[in-house]
Parts: structure tokens; C-alpha cells; sequence
């Protein structure tokens, strides 16, 4: 028998906000009956909508989670630092990516490429989309569900179960409504994660003898406002590791990641698109430094108040025990409905943009063309499900085979590798007019290697083989930096040297030819 259960009123909470999300699946499924309405909302978002989409997308259960777990932990405060790189990524995104994506009126990120470099990268880039969010999205279904688990004192056997359960909630409403009820959906999923959160650090306070004075003494005296090492090495996880690959992170995801782009498209304007950007940008900086911050007061809480239970549990399991067992009932309920939010605000985006880009990138541009609109909405319904199937499966494989590394550590490393270099070839097409898509394809294939040859060497084999060589290679936190730099080195050296020819009108697709495409 569990040791805790979920009170009466917490249970009626938590089931009244899946009822409404359900609702707002019901209610926008009559609105997405095409492809445009289906992946992109009808392109008639309010920037305020828009923005706080964004937020509730970027910020995802690993915040909720995993953000108070590195805090509590060992760890100290080496990742916050890294979080407002997101204010410059955005920068580049509002003045760089979205007029682009809006002049051209592209459905996915991808259709730009092919527009700029021909087919080849339109195919590469979106298959290295949804290969990411293959992992992803079965990483934050564990995660939630490894909650959950905890919340309700099951055994771990129990595990798989709740997996599936949550995955096909989280599908539901999604396969119904589209885009726009992802959107809607991840307004109240963003509020309910940012109100369940403040919700928290009063009660932690209240509870410790001297207040909040105390909570900032026994932090500060056990090193845990710490920022970590500011060594200059590329090994080692320092600080600048931290800044380096969360701003390679955050200006692929705010620039090139299909879940962003299908947001700036479905906005009703490009004053809304932009206005979306920043207002989520807003949102997401101050969540992320709270929500480390909330996991630092967790430690002081669990070391300075007796007897709360919570000593000797795992650090991901601390923030949903406390939420179970030291919010009053009904308030609990609240917290424990962010929670759930905010992963299914991750999987809701996930589900619908992998499903955008198999539809669009794929389905319609390689194999069926010229259907209708309703057709390829069906496709797209179709398309969500299987994806569905995939992230839990996915997440049942991450149960069955574990992880060492904490969520947020392993989830910024998997970006890292799998998206390198991507971002580079919006960037030398959008800035440069002599890399064609030859230069392109060469600085792609060199990148892939490069990152692949990197990757053997740092593992057990690699040191094996090669000893010597394995000792200077930098931490992996470096990989995406250096596989866009390369790429963007190697395209716009190798270009006069293979010659330029483009066989393409670049109007409207470079900074220095703007202009309108249709």
C-alpha cells in the first residue's frame, strides 16, 4: 500500500484543470479542421497569447523539477548565469529570424532552408528536429512521471503505468485541438506553473526559525549561492561552459526550433510575433532563476526544520514530497497542477510541431502533394498520435535502462550534440550571399564529422584507442558552440574556393537582398 495519498480536494483540483484542457481540446478541434488551422491556429494569436506559449513551452517540468533538484543537490547556482543568455537569444530572434520567417510565410522552420539551400537541408534539418524531440519529450514524460510516483508512494513498478496514463492525457486534447489548443492550453499551464511556484517559498520561509534572514545564512554559509568554477578550461563543467552552451541552446531554440517558428507564425501580426517573443522572454528569465533559487530554500528548509519527512530522499523526489506533505490541502492541488502544466505545456508543443514538420516537411513535400487542406490535417491527427506512441515509449526506455546524469544536465547535453550546427545554417543563409548550397552541404558534412569524431574520443573506446588524444578534449558543454562556429567558418571559407552558384532568386532570403517573395 502507497504511504501517501493525494487528499480529496487535491484530487478534485488536479481533475478539474485535466476537464478544462480537455474543453479547450473539444472547443479548437472545430477550428482545425485545415492544415493551417491545425499547426498554425488560423495565424490569428494575440502576441500576449503568443508569448505566454512561449514561456510555458521553454520552461517545461525540467524547470519545475529539475531547476529545485540541481539546487538542492550538491550542486550550487552554476547554471543561473546561463538562463539570461536567453535575453540576447531573443534579441537576435525578434531582429534576425522572425521577419524572415514572417515575409516568406513559411509552416515550418525547415521550409526556409530549402528555399535558401535547396531540399538536401530542408530534409537533414527536420530529421534532426524530430530525432530530438523523440528523446525530449519521453525525457519529460519520465520526469513527470518519476513525480508522480513519489506523490502517490507506489512502488516503482508502478512506474510504466503512470507513464502511460499521463502520456495519453497529454495526447489527447492535443490530437484534438492542434495548435490552438496548445497555445490556449499552455496560457493556463503557464499561469498555473508560475502561480504553484510562489505558492512555496512562503510556506519554506514561515517555517524556518529566522525567516527569511536565516534562509540567506545557511545558504550563503554552505556555499550554495556559489557560481561555480570561473576557471579558463575547456574541461569541466564551469561557468562559462554553463553560458556558452545555454546561449548556443537558447538561439537555436528561439530562433530555428519548429516549436518557436509554428508561434511567430500562428501570431496575427509581426508586431504580435515579435511582441511574443519578448513577452515570454520576460516570463521564462525570472521563472528559471526563482525556481533555482526555490530549490537552495528546499536544502535550507530540509536542514533547519526537523522531522519534515523529507530527509535522505533523492533530489528529484524533495520538491513533490514537500508539495504533498507541507501545503495544506486544496493549495497543494494548485502546485500539484503546475507541476503536471508545465510538462504537458513541453509535450503538448512537442507533439504538435514534430507532427508539423513530418506532415510538412515530409508527407507533403516528398510524397503527397496537392491534397487538400482538410487532408493534410487528418494527416497531421494521425501523425500526433504516432508520436504519442513514440515519447512513451520512450520514456519506458529511459525507465528501463536509467540515467546518471541529472535531467537538466542530461537534457542541455543531448541539445547540444544533436542540434550542432543547425543554427549555423540559418545564419549563413540569412547573413551571407556567396555560400550556395555546395559550401553549405561541405561545412555540414565536415561539422557531423567533426562532432562525431569528438564524441567517439570522449567515450570508453575512444580513451581506449586514442589516450593521448583524449585528454584535450574539452567537456561536451562545448560541442554546440564549436560545431556552429565550425560550420560557419568552413561554409564562408570554403565558398570561393568551389565557387558560387546559387541557380536561385535570393530575394527576400538575406539580409542584403530583403524584399517580399510572393
Amino acid at each position: 500500500m502507497p504511504e501517501l495519498n493525494i487528499r480529496l480536494l487535491d484530487q478534485i483540483i488536479i481533475g478539474v484543470g485535466f476537464l478544462g484542457l480537455v474543453v479547450i481540446g473539444i472547443h479548437c478541434s472545430r477550428r482545425s479542421q485545415t492544415d493551417e488551422g491545425y499547426f498554425l491556429a488560423g495565424r490569428s494569436m494575440p502576441g500576449w497569447v503568443v508569448g505566454f506559449s512561449l514561456m510555458a513551452t521553454i520552461v517545461s517540468s525540467l524547470t519545475f523539477l529539475g531547476l529545485p533538484a540541481f539546487a538542492f543537490g550538491d550542486a550550487n547556482w552554476r547554471n543561473v548565469l546561463s538562463h539570461f543568455t536567453y535575453i540576447p537569444a531573443v534579441f537576435v530572434a525578434v531582429y534576425l529570424f522572425i521577419p524572415f520567417y514572417r515575409a516568406t510565410r513559411v509552416r515550418s522552420a525547415y521550409e526556409y532552408l530549402e528555399l535558401r539551400f535547396g531540399l538536401w537541408v530542408r530534409v537533414y534539418a527536420a530529421a534532426a528536429f524530430v530525432l530530438f524531440h523523440f528523446f525530449r519529450t519521453g525525457l519529460v514524460l519520465y520526469a513527470v512521471s518519476l513525480a508522480i510516483q513519489s506523490i502517490l508512494g507506489t512502488d516503482e513498478a508502478s512506474l510504466p503505468v503512470i507513464i502511460v496514463v499521463a502520456g495519453i492525457l497529454v495526447s489527447a486534447y492535443t490530437i484534438l485541438g492542434g495548435l490552438q489548443a496548445v497555445i490556449w492550453t499552455d496560457v493556463f499551464q503557464g499561469i498555473a506553473l508560475i502561480g504553484g511556484g510562489l505558492l512555496c517559498l512562503p510556506i519554506i520561509v514561515s517555517q524556518l526559525p529566522g525567516g527569511f534572514a536565516e534562509l540567506l545564512q545557511v545558504a550563503a554559509a554552505d556555499n550554495k549561492f556559489d557560481l561555480g568554477s570561473t576557471d579558463l578550461t575547456l574541461h569541466g563543467k564551469t561557468v562559462w561552459a554553463y553560458i556558452v552552451a545555454e546561449f548556443m541552446i537558447l538561439l537555436q531554440i528561439s530562433g530555428t526550433d519548429q516549436t518557436n517558428v509554428q508561434r511567430y507564425a500562428a501570431a496575427k501580426s509581426d508586431r504580435d510575433a515579435s511582441r511574443g517573443a519578448v513577452i515570454g522572454c520576460c516570463l521564462a528569465v525570472p521563472t528559471w532563476t526563482y525556481f533555482v533559487f526555490l530549490g537552495t530554500a528546499l536544502y535550507v528548509f530540509v536542514k533547519v526544520v526537523p522531522n519534515t519527512g523529507l530527509e535522505g530522499l533523492p533530489a528529484d523526489a524533495v520538491f513533490p514530497r514537500f508539495i504533498l506533505t507541507q501545503l495544506p490541502a486544496g493549495l497543494a492541488g494548485l502546485v500539484l497542477t503546475g507541476l503536471l502544466a508545465s510538462a504537458m505545456s513541453t509535450l503538448d508543443s512537442s507533439i504538435n510541431a514534430t507532427a508539423a514538420t513530418v506532415t510538412t516537411d515530409f508527407y507533403r513535400r516528398l510524397w503527397v502533394k496537392n491534397r487538400s487542406p482538410r487532408h493534410y490535417a487528418k494527416v497531421g491527427r494521425l501523425v500526433s498520435l504516432l508520436f504519442s506512441v513514440v515519447m512513451i515509449t520512450t520514456a519506458c526506455t529511459i525507465y528501463v535502462y536509467r540515467v546518471s546524469e541529472t535531467l537538466d544536465d542530461l537534457s542541455r547535453m543531448f541539445l547540444s550534440i544533436l542540434g550542432g550546427g543547425l543554427f549555423s545554417l540559418f545564419v549563413v543563409g540569412m547573413v551571407t550571399l556567396r555560400v550556395d548550397s555546395r559550401a553549405a552541404l561541405t561545412a555540414t558534412a565536415v561539422t557531423v564529422f567533426s562532432v562525431g569524431a569528438w564524441l567517439f574520443v570522449d567515450t570508453p573506446l575512444g580513451k581506449q584507442l586514442f589516450p593521448g588524444l583524449s585528454a584535450y578534449v574539452p567537456d561536451n558543454f562545448w560541442v554546440s558552440a564549436f560545431a556552429n562556429l565550425l560550420l560557419f567558418g568552413v561554409a564562408y571559407c570554403v565558398s570561393p574556393l568551389i565557387g558560387s552558384r546559387h541557380g536561385r532568386e535570393l530575394t527576400g532570403l538575406t539580409v542584403w537582398r530583403p524584399g517580399s517573395r510572393s
